[in-house]
């Protein structure tokens, strides 16, 4: 948006000299994020595979592999139990398929019902698979806060492998082997990890064992899994540091050209097969698609999209597209009701959103409090009312809470008291109680909340649909200044050779200064489409958060992030506005 009193700030202070051929904005950019030296960048424009961790660097990792192995020689039935989101789903095809190439038999996948299950292992679902001789499970990004569920399974002669990377409660489950890099005692360097990442690295090391002890009987190439990592760690919103932004590069560009026929469909129907992808085109375009199949649990499950052959990808595409425009009709249904109980309860200076009501459906929850998360600039805690009175609720926190003292499953342990169960990330959480203590829930959390968590200075910024409702200024950070002849194909090249962008590597927004508006377009949404000039060169700079529409003739200055806009078969540059304010030639831009 556009406030009169916001500053823009510069990131770094200008003058320093970029290395030879680095363009001076993305130079700025790599300084922003302390990357200076010539091997850091090196890393940055050219991510080696030879730079990842040791796959046995993870704790209890060779627990796992020896069992597995020993299963491998007598060829047992091994069970994969994977979480229904779109970090547990991808992670289950991957290891599955990872298996099958490293030479198992006989395996078998099971997926909880979001609506009937609910989150987390049970016991039950895996019981189901005892006829078939199953024994050994293997969790894909759920189990490590399952103590109870392990233990039944233990008692019934059924070895638990848990791989995930969700933050465990005070005591672990007893399992044959815990493998999760956030369980406290692992000294690995692969905390950023998504589940489908702590999959990954336990195939890695099966083919490191198998090929020491001569039983990998063909070939296998686990770059061939990297589309199912790329996809899961861009969805699960885990950093793009380290092995995630090695991974997810060289993801990104097997997921541009994957053989799987039901991905390689849906791509060709969003217009994004066979060209360069971005974190953003998976996050924002595919990412949706897919998970509209695990929020509303039709006949079609997102397992099926990325597991489909080339007989039955068509029908499932078609079906994927359907589902999902119903989830987006529930999504802004849920969030209009939302936007209006906001309106009439929040009070400036409330530390967090709490909103809950029976026309939510559970679906689209986590939508939601992602979008009045962003919207408030505040944590959001978003619950669905059940027929028989329970909350199944979703909490996000805005990307500004990025401090370490924040933490949702903190924040949820301390109102626990009303809470039936809860999980996750610091910044994205799960969590359910009864519908009669909803409004002591609600005391508490707000209670919980510690003044080091609130280190955001803009806890009452309130978005553009509640006008009459009090907003602070805030600060906005840019890279770097961007002049319209600079922004190129070559500029372009060298923004994609340093992503992927993502937590922890956000995408760098840049200043642009006294562009005079020469049309304006309302989009749907009450989106807006700006056609800005130089005078010399045009720019297309499209506004979708809370844009301010200014008059033709105006000549403005803004913050945005760099695009590509593929249309028609034609690709151009155009500029996503972050804010924009009239151009005033004697206004200071002030640098950190």
């Amino acid at each position: 948006m556009s406030v009169g009193g916001d500053q823009w700030v510069a990131r770094t202070s200008p003058g320093e000299v970029p290395p030879e051929d680095i363009p001076p904005a993305i130079w700025n950019v790599l300084r922003a994020r302390g990357l200076t030296e010539p091997d850091e960048i090196e890393k940055i424009l050219h991510p080696r595979l030879r730079d990842l961790a040791h796959p046995f660097s993870l704790d209890q990792m060779d627990r796992a592999v020896q069992l597995l192995i020993e299963a491998h020689k007598k060829q047992e039935p091994i069970l994969i139990y994977g979480d229904y989101d779109l970090d547990g789903t991808p992670g289950v095809a991957l290891l599955r398929e990872g298996l099958e190439k490293l030479g198992f038999t006989h395996l078998f996948t099971v997926q909880p019902s979001r609506m009937n299950d609910g989150y987390g292992l049970h016991a039950h679902l895996v019981k189901k698979f005892k006829d078939s001789g199953v024994r050994i499970v293997i969790t894909v990004d759920v189990g490590i806060t399952d103590v109870e569920a392990v233990d039944e399974l233990k008692k019934d002669g059924i070895n638990v492998i848990v791989t995930d990377h969700h933050l465990p409660k005070s005591v672990l489950p007893d399992a044959y082997a815990v493998v999760n890099p956030n369980k406290g005692d692992c000294g690995s360097r692969l905390q950023h990890l998504c589940g489908t990442g702590v999959a990954f690295y336990l195939v890695l090391a099966l083919r490191m064992e198998l090929e020491r002890q001569g039983l990998l009987s063909k070939p296998f190439d686990p770059k061939d899994l990297l589309d199912l990592f790329a996809l899961a760690t861009v969805t699960d919103m885990v950093p793009l540091v380290k092995e995630n932004r090695i991974l997810v590069k060289h993801g990104l560009q097997r997921l541009a050209h994957t053989v799987r026929p039901g991905l390689r469909l849906l791509l060709g129907e969003l217009g994004l097969y066979g060209r360069d992808l971005t974190a953003q085109d998976i996050g924002f375009r595919l990412a949706p698609k897919l998970n509209a199949l695990t929020r509303l649990e039709g006949d079609l499950t997102a397992y099926e999209i990325l597991t489909a052959n080339e007989t039955n990808a068509r029908d499932r595409v078609n079906q994927a597209l359907h589902v999902n425009e119903k989830r987006r009709a529930l999504q802004a249904h849920a969030k209009q009701v939302a936007q209006q109980w906001t309106q009439a309860h929040f009070q400036p200076g409330d530390p967090c959103l709490f909103v809950y009501s029976n026309e939510f459906h559970p679906g689209v929850i986590s939508l939601v409090a992602n979008d009045l998360a962003s919207e408030f600039d505040l944590p959001t805690f978003v619950g669905a009312v059940c027929e028989d009175g329970r909350i199944v609720g979703s909490a996000r926190a805005p990307s500004t809470f990025d401090n370490s003292e924040f933490s949702l499953p903190e924040i949820l342990q301390r109102a626990s008291s009303f809470l039936t169960r809860f999980g996750g990330h610091r910044h994205a959480a799960g969590f359910e109680l009864d519908l009669k203590v909803a409004e002591d829930f609600r005391q508490a959390l707000k209670a919980g909340f510690k003044p080091a968590e609130m280190s955001n200075p803009v806890t009452s910024d309130v978005p553009s649909t509640s006008p009459e409702l009090e907003r602070e200024s805030k600060t906005l950070f840019y890279d770097s200044e961007l002049a319209l002849h600079d922004f190129s194909h070559r500029f372009m090249s060298w923004h994609e050779a340093i992503g992927p962008f993502g937590p922890g590597f956000e995408a760098p927004s840049f200043l642009m200064r006294g562009l005079r508006i020469r049309a304006v377009r309302k989009l749907k949404n009450k989106f807006l489409r700006y056609t800005l000039t130089d005078g010399l060169r045009e720019l297309e700079a499209p506004w979708f958060e809370n844009p301010v529409e200014f008059e033709k003739g105006t000549k403005i200055d803004f913050i945005f992030e760099p695009q590509w806009n593929d249309y028609n078969g034609r690709r151009t540059l155009q500029a996503r506005i972050l804010a924009a304010r009239i151009h005033s030639s004697s206004r200071p831009f002030e640098t950190d």
